[in-house]
């Protein structure tokens, strides 16, 4: 999460911070409202996904979400008042990028980071596989935080977004964004988040559902996370 200006404490001290400080939920799920700056804490409330909030104060903590081996959501808490109640958001929940909500099904909402269209390319190449020659087509579009290309291998295609200025907690949440995946319930209507697998050096490689064969998040050498999703129909 960007969150320069704010002004952190150490070993659960906390301190007043400016109203200035607005962030957004990207929790598909909606961002957990804890009583106490404990992952441990009473659950009061979710506040729902895109809904802004503005901090009170953060207080830094060494808890982070665990979502598997090898993959954990560092962050501290913020406090802050929705409505009527008061208490603490994990900022791995977090965005200060504003999202662009989107209806994908009845009642399920997603949060989208790209932002603005700035361009759109196509470009063509010559791959030889099996010592036959191959031309591949990749659209790339750039967009305010993210440049996406995608990549036509005519049996198959690939998506890659590179996500500017972004951790990789804002990353892992955008998962389910680009082709999200509806499960149909008689209690409800739910997006369907991969299933992370394992992390092999700078890869963190989760399940494919559907056509999705598989899907990783890769941490550049400049620091940059990139997504990338092959699909074979």
């Amino acid at each position: 999460m960007n969150s320069e200006g704010l002004k952190t404490t150490t070993s659960n001290s906390s301190k007043e911070i400016s109203d200035k400080n607005s962030f957004f939920v990207i929790n598909i799920f909606g961002a957990e409202l804890y009583e106490k700056p404990s992952l441990g804490s009473k659950l009061i409330t979710r506040i729902t996904v895109g809904e802004r909030i503005v901090a009170e104060k953060i207080v830094e903590t060494k808890q982070s979400i665990h979502i598997g081996e090898g993959l954990q959501l560092h962050g501290h808490f913020i406090k802050v008042r929705h409505q009527v109640c008061s208490g603490f958001i994990h900022s791995s929940d977090l965005t200060t990028f504003k999202p662009q909500l989107e209806q994908v099904y009845d009642g399920v909402l997603i949060p989208d980071l790209k932002g603005a269209l700035k361009h759109k390319t196509t470009e063509t190449r010559i791959e030889h596989y099996n010592n036959k020659p191959y031309e591949v087509e990749e659209i790339i579009s750039t967009y305010e935080h993210v440049v996406h290309t995608y990549t036509d291998f005519n049996d198959g295609f690939e998506n890659t977004y590179l996500y500017k200025h972004m951790g990789l907690n804002e990353v892992y949440h955008q998962l389910p964004v680009h082709n999200p995946k509806i499960d149909i319930t008689s209690k409800g209507n739910f997006i369907l988040m991969p299933e992370f697998i394992e992390k092999k050096d700078n890869q963190y490689i989760f399940k494919g559902i559907g056509i999705t064969r598989s899907m990783a998040i890769i941490k550049n050498q400049d620091g940059q996370f990139l997504m990338s999703s092959l699909d074979c129909p």
